[in-house]
């Protein structure tokens, strides 16, 4: 029990641990849902992709606003989540686009295909996140580094 309250503290003194644990629950959703629509329900691996990716969009944004960044501020939601929901729309063109590149040309399992696609996308992403959604002067202060 011990190991776990010091995980917790850890990740909540720790931005980027806070993104990393964000982005895992969005990437866990993105394949949970890929998989399911894939295995369960025969939908195409491209048009699962696509689904999956706009639903973890959505745990994503929420995960990243309110905990990630600690952004509280209800007022910029809307202009945030029109931001965010419009650099997705440019990601999930990118993941698309990778996706059959690497399934159909590189031959690359799709599952392994979509989990090297989110790793990359993750980097630049917390950096756009950082710096354009969720911007210093709306989140930042003295204790929230």
């Amino acid at each position: 029990m011990r190991k776990f309250y010091n995980f917790s503290l850890y990740l909540m003194n720790h931005r980027v641990s806070r993104f990393i644990f964000s982005g895992g629950m969005a990437a866990f959703t993105n394949l949970a849902t890929l998989f399911v629509l894939v295995h369960f329900f025969h939908v195409w691996y491209l048009m699962a992709a696509v689904i999956s990716f706009i639903v973890s969009v959505y745990v994503s944004f929420m995960m990243q606003k309110f905990f990630t960044f600690n952004d509280q501020n209800k007022s910029k939601t809307r202009k945030q989540a029109t931001f965010y929901l419009g650099f997705q729309i440019f990601n999930l063109s990118l993941n698309t686009l990778f996706m059959y590149i690497g399934v159909n040309f590189l031959h690359i399992q799709y599952l392994i295909a979509q989990v090297l696609i989110a790793v990359v996308m993750a980097i630049y992403n917390f950096f756009v996140y950082k710096y354009l959604v969720f911007t210093p002067d709306d989140v930042y202060n003295e204790n929230n580094q």
